[in-house]
């Protein structure tokens, strides 16, 4: 089915570029064409001075050549073997390509709003660069070969890979400052709506960003050790929420999901503010309460940016709805975020002048952050948002994957059950570092379903890969879920076996980058190690409790900006009678 609906995409760039070219050869009939490809003959009928290079002429020069100086030749051969193939031979969609060059012609009209509709019709657009088209990048790749050139009708080409191999050197060239696509909107509502000096972690790129990546690190870091405790009731307080919202068929509701999303609020609001907010109270939440409005507007921004950031950009030139809907949310968000950041200055400030003694268990992230001379107020405010709108996004989707996976392969759940049995009641980080089939379960489960199924780089300079000369300034990207499902680096890769991770079936020096699910190198997660602590508590205390089923259809991942899956995570939830 997906591959129809590529191949009539394609038809359609096609047939586009076809009505194209007619055209515009109709309307240049009496001039030369200078818009002819390289590797096209001009289709005009202009009389030029014959030029008599007869092709046996040139044989026999060579023939000559080769005769006098073999090893000349011979070298020159070797030479050109050994150079790189220009970036204009990479393949792929030949639509683009004619579209890309008979638009260069036209007449710009001073209006970008033209340029950005232009540029959606023809799949050069954010939909392409946030990879919800999975199904069309295989398409592509099969279509074309392991790297895929998509001709940018405004410049700004695209290059597909999702070979390991390819990837290694994209990251080995990367630089210390490497640079890959951002939230747009979100770069715009901070640096021209709220006029901060920097857009975030996650925008950032430079030595501005790797200042703010050395403070934020090492604190993300402290505060987890110290708030371990808290994340582990945190969870013991989802179980208790969970066996609250359990039908008589011992299923959850279909908004299990949200539940999801307000235990992950709750573990990182705790790490943040040192406070636990309330958002897995059993006697649910008030509509006037302020987690309730932090929950709603945190679902609301998600949305707005998947509305900004998916589609024709028109906000940029306008005021749309969805613009003006990010705006109040994220409104809304700091100024509770900005309440709690004043709370923190004061307590350190009274701290100070009474010269008290500071518990480790007592400090908070904000309190890490406000101790760095580095980090100003605005920058705390942008990290901790982007924890809130990406982190807990992304935590959440790995979490349901991660309770999918076992319900679906019942044996895997009876093995892990029986590692974590020989667990202590109270649980701590070290635990983790004994349970290496807990953590070959989440690495299988984010292999199959990765947080990011697909990474961009911006090349800082030029690169060769797979023989062809990529020039710097390219935008790359690397789809890494695809690399992650070929039997060439996982037997059996679509299914769940964890135990290849315990083994030596995986290639170890494939293995970083055949699955990347949190990124790679400077630009990856910084939030990774408090992601994967969560999930490991999350599934330990609900397997202590629960055996873990589902019998509905089967649920895949959207591959959107900001994942989610395509269906409610209907799991029953049956108690252990050993629990």
């Amino acid at each position: 089915m997906w591959r129809l609906i590529c191949k009539k995409n394609v038809t359609k760039f096609n047939s586009a570029a076809g009505f194209f070219a007619r055209n515009f050869a109709d309307a240049h009939k009496t001039a030369a064409s200078p818009f002819a490809l390289p590797s096209e003959p001009s289709t005009t009928s202009i009389s030029k001075p014959e030029e008599k290079l007869p092709f046996s002429n040139i044989v026999s020069k060579t023939e000559m050549v080769v005769n006098q100086r073999p090893d000349v030749s011979l070298k020159v051969q070797e030479e050109d073997l050994h150079k790189p193939i220009p970036f204009d031979e990479v393949p792929g969609p030949t639509a683009l390509r004619y579209i890309s060059k008979i638009w260069s012609v036209i007449p710009i009209f001073g209006n970008q709003v033209t340029t950005s509709t232009l540029q959606y019709v023809l799949s050069a657009g954010s939909q392409i660069s946030w990879g919800n088209n999975l199904a069309l990048f295989r398409y592509l790749l099969n279509e074309y070969g392991p790297v895929v050139r998509l001709h940018g009708p405004f410049g700004g080409d695209v290059v597909i890979l999702s070979r390991p191999e390819h990837a290694s050197v994209v990251f080995q060239n990367e630089g210390p400052y490497p640079i890959r696509s951002s939230l747009d909107c979100v770069e715009k509502y901070r640096l021209q709506y709220r006029l901060y000096r920097q857009a975030g972690p996650f925008s950032m790129h430079g030595p501005e960003w790797e200042t703010l990546r050395k403070s934020i690190e090492p604190a993300l870091e402290q505060s987890l050790n110290y708030q371990c405790d808290r994340i582990a009731k945190t969870c013991d307080n989802f179980v208790g929420r969970t066996m609250v919202i359990r039908n008589r068929q011992l299923e959850v509701p279909k908004s299990y999901k949200e539940e999801l999303n307000k235990w992950c609020l709750e573990c990182l609001c705790g790490i943040m503010f040192n406070k636990n907010l309330g958002f897995l109270d059993t006697k649910g939440l008030s509509s006037t309460a302020e987690t309730s409005i932090l929950l709603d507007s945190l679902s609301e921004a998600t949305h707005a940016i998947r509305k900004c950031e998916f589609g024709l950009h028109m906000w940029k030139f306008f005021e749309t709805p969805a613009w003006k809907r990010l705006v109040q949310n994220c409104d809304t968000i700091d100024h509770i975020l900005g309440s709690y950041l004043k709370k923190s200055q004061e307590k350190l400030r009274e701290r100070k002048e009474k010269n008290l003694e500071t518990k480790p268990e007592d400090v908070s992230l904000i309190d890490c952050f406000l101790v760095k001379d580095s980090m100003v107020v605005e920058d705390i405010l942008t990290v901790l948002l982007d924890m809130m709108l990406l982190g807990v996004n992304m935590t959440t989707h790995s979490a349901a994957f991660m309770m999918y996976h076992l319900a679906r392969n019942p044996r895997v759940q009876h093995n892990l059950y029986q590692e974590i049995s020989k667990l202590p009641e109270n649980l701590t980080r070290d635990d983790l570092n004994n349970l290496p089939y807990l953590k070959a379960c989440l690495h299988e489960s984010l292999r199959l379903k990765p947080p990011m199924p697909v990474l961009s780089r911006i090349l800082t300079k030029d690169i060769t890969v797979h023989g062809y000369r990529i020039p710097k300034g390219t935008f790359m990207l690397i789809a890494t879920n695809l690399s992650s499902l070929r039997e060439e680096h996982f037997e059996d890769a679509l299914k769940f076996k964890p135990e290849r991770w315990l083994g030596m079936e995986v290639n170890k020096d494939m293995e970083a980058l055949a699955t990347i699910p949190f990124g790679l190198g400077p630009k990856a997660c910084l939030a990774k190690n408090l992601a994967e602590v969560q999930i490991c508590f999350l599934i330990i205390k609900m397997l202590r409790k629960f055996r873990i089923e589902y019998h509905y259809g089967d649920i895949e991942s959207n591959n959107q900006l900001l994942a989610a899956p395509t269906r409610p995570l209907k799991f029953r939830l049956v108690d252990r009678l050993d629990g």
